[in-house]
């Protein structure tokens, strides 16, 4: 069984977006916790719009590969395409932040709404967080 930490982020819909994607996730993995929801500033000039994120704990039986490949799919489900990007609208994006406690994006050490959000749901004596 592996564990991954994973952050959500909304611009569009935002609430209805982040709920529908749990629940996608809870079709293939088991969702073990969660953080609060947070607003954020756009980072970047093409995004306009405030941004809902959210990081969730979950159980994967499949490899990081097939388990981003699931992630991938739903923000496909919900609307995410190279279409939506160069507008800035992000009907969902899914992050992998931690598989099986090893850091996998820098995101966790570069944004700070990302630092907190996971704050909240892990033991960071499990993790191995990149200096």
């Amino acid at each position: 069984m592996n564990t991954a930490i994973v952050m959500l982020g909304s611009n569009y819909n935002k609430e209805d977006n982040i709920e529908i994607a749990k629940a996608k996730l809870n079709e293939y993995f088991e969702i073990l916790r969660e953080s609060s929801l947070m607003h954020t500033e756009p980072i970047g000039q093409k995004y306009k719009t405030k941004f809902l994120n959210q990081a969730v704990q979950l159980f994967s039986d499949e490899s990081a590969r097939d388990t981003i490949r699931h992630f991938k799919n739903i923000e496909n489900d919900l609307g995410r395409s190279a279409q939506t990007n160069i507008a800035g609208v992000v009907p969902i994006d899914i992050d992998l932040i931690f598989w099986n406690g090893k850091q996998k994006r820098s995101d966790y050490d570069k944004y700070d709404f990302v630092k907190q959000c996971v704050d909240e749901i892990i033991d960071r004596s499990k993790f191995k967080i990149q200096d």
